[in-house]
């Protein structure tokens, strides 16, 4: 595009004279050649002196730069006329007085300088404007996840207020049932319990870390298991192992057990030669925790969809670049790995216990 605007703004100006003199081809090659001087210093003002100088303030170089383009062009002007177009068309060189030659050249420098900053203004402003646009959209994208987070925010405040209705009656109706059948049926009596473990440990305020005893997420977690195991009449097939000392270790509440909740939900529990397993091990680099489990084929539990999102979302905000979180994802088979890198206060911890 700016060869041809080159190009036809060359035939403009030769054109005139060019149809008016019996051999037009001289001052067509001699004017291109004056044109791609100038160009020069066009591109060169807008694409490097401009942005150097003025763009960052600095006026004074400019002007000298724009001093050194006069320059350039009368030299250049003159090294056509009188040397190139002699040599080339072995003609005598043009009768041009120094004060047109100069006056020329000051009309010429001054169109190219001229054009070449508004070209550069004009650039400058698409920048700013684009510049100024992302910004904006950065604004709003930055504004979305506020407003996001605010009504994620309250849609837990409600559904923990909605879990605090009268939590006394309903732990107090759990113990009745609880009492009424532990003699009759310890089965579901033992299941009642382990019912009545996972709703304490889930209305339980977190401490002022935002954190829990990972030995409280722990028994949650083998709650969970033992109802299941219950509600299946021991027809499931679960491997489980967990370090015996957890080192007074603290962690977010309700990651490790939506994870093992999210297992049970699309896992296959039936099959002896692919049973699920859960492991947790604890070492001076922090916390591991991996479930491997086999995809049940058919229908599964009603799930909500936002499990996975509700834990990769608070490993996000709660241990920035302090974990890892692997999930591999096939036909057959569904495995995940968590690990949480120790922090000082864990290792702190450690030291106190080993």
């Amino acid at each position: 595009m700016h060869v041809g605007m080159w190009i036809l703004y060359a035939l403009v100006q030769v054109s005139g004279s060019a149809l008016q003199i019996p051999d037009p081809w001289p001052v067509v090659i001699i004017t291109s050649v004056v044109f791609a001087f100038l160009s020069v210093i066009f591109y060169v003002n807008a694409e490097w002196l401009l942005p150097r100088t003025l763009e960052k303030g600095n006026k004074t170089l400019w002007l000298v730069g724009v001093a050194v383009f006069f320059v350039y062009n009368i030299l250049n002007r003159y090294f056509i006329l009188y040397k190139i177009y002699p040599a080339v068309f072995h003609l005598p060189p043009p009768k041009i007085e120094w004060v047109v030659l100069v006056n020329i050249s000051i009309w010429w420098w001054f169109n190219a300088v001229a054009l070449s900053t508004a070209y550069w203004f004009y650039k400058l402003s698409i920048k700013r404007e684009r510049k100024t646009s992302l910004q904006k959209e950065e604004i709003n994208r930055k504004e979305r996840e506020q407003l996001q987070l605010k009504q994620e925010k309250l849609e837990l405040e409600v559904a923990y207020l909605r879990a605090q209705i009268n939590p006394h009656f309903l732990f107090n109706t759990l113990g009745y049932f609880y009492n009424k059948t532990a003699n009759s049926h310890p089965d579901v009596a033992e299941g009642i319990a382990a019912l009545t473990n996972i709703m304490r440990s889930s209305l339980k305020k977190k401490g002022p870390d935002g954190m829990v005893s990972l030995e409280e997420e722990i028994e949650h977690i083998e709650s969970l298991i033992s109802i299941y195991y219950m509600r299946f009449n021991n027809n499931i097939h679960i491997e489980y192992s967990r370090p015996d000392n957890l080192h007074g270790q603290r962690i977010l509440p309700h990651i490790l057990i939506t994870l093992v909740e999210n297992a049970f939900k699309h896992g296959e529990l039936h099959n002896a030669a692919y049973p699920l397993k859960i492991k947790l091990t604890l070492d001076d680099h922090g916390l591991y925790f991996c479930i491997n489990n086999k995809k049940r084929i058919g229908p599964k539990e009603i799930s909500n969809g936002i499990g996975m999102e509700y834990v990769q979302r608070q490993l996000d905000n709660t241990y920035p670049k302090k974990y890892s979180f692997d999930i591999k994802d096939t036909d057959l088979f569904y495995s995940l790995s968590l690990h949480i890198a120790t922090t000082e206060i864990t290792l702190h911890d450690q030291l106190l216990y080993n």
